[in-house]
């Protein structure tokens, strides 16, 4: 065998190489699977608004509408300032926190975007 080509494993690095590659990947692993268990404690539901009618929005969502209730506690944010209801007009794009398992379905926050592109309507 030529020894210029040899092939090496992790058993021929020293053991503390085996300790820094072992924390390296561990670190990467936590630092990936962070965000996909990053909920808080709220389910989330995104899409635009079809209507608002006595404090409970009809969001057009890509599985379907989902009817989300509103009160007084519910936080309405637009570029990170204070929003109101009447923000929440057809076709503006939304992303809800509901706090998880909520049978209720009654909004937490709700982050107002734009409204959604030309020629794309919301209410069907």
């Amino acid at each position: 065998m030529n020894p210029k080509f040899r092939i090496t494993t992790t058993r021929d690095w020293p053991k503390k190489g085996r300790s820094a590659l072992a924390l390296t990947l561990a670190v990467t692993l936590f630092a990936f699977a962070t965000p996909i268990f990053a909920h808080g404690g709220f389910d989330h539901v995104s899409g635009t608004v079809v209507k608002v009618v006595d404090k409970v929005m009809t969001v057009k969502t890509a599985k379907g509408n989902v009817d989300v209730k509103l009160d007084d506690k519910t936080e309405l944010t637009r570029n990170d300032q204070k929003a109101s209801v009447t923000d929440l007009k057809p076709g503006v794009r939304v992303v809800v926190d509901i706090p998880e398992g909520s049978k209720d379905k009654i909004a937490h926050s709700v982050k107002i975007g734009v409204a959604a592109a030309a020629g794309h309507d919301a209410s069907k």
